[in-house]
């Protein structure tokens, strides 16, 4: 049975001076999916429509590929949302 792997976003850390190439995690914070849902969920009356991620590094570390994400150039994470729509009965 194969173990799942877990999936982290790092984001640089503005006051760090963090860089793709210097992949050091003091540098970055780390953005876990789960968090990603509390997020959205505190948005009352929306739900996620899409998530566009562009990754500029991964790295891969026994169970946990990290997920490198910069705020230069086309690098960067945009997540939409759309209003939920109210059930019909």
């Amino acid at each position: 049975m194969s173990e799942e792997k877990k999936i982290t976003f790092m984001l640089p850390d503005q006051h760090k001076e963090a860089s793709v190439s210097d992949t050091s995690s003091e540098k970055y914070l780390e953005f876990l999916p789960d968090e990603l849902t509390d997020l959205v969920n505190s948005f009352d009356g929306f739900e996620l429509d899409t998530i566009e991620l562009h990754v500029t590094g991964a790295l891969d570390s026994g169970g946990a590929t990290k997920l490198f994400v910069d705020f230069s150039g086309e690098a960067g994470m945009k997540f939409t949302l759309k209003k939920k729509e109210e059930k019909k009965d």
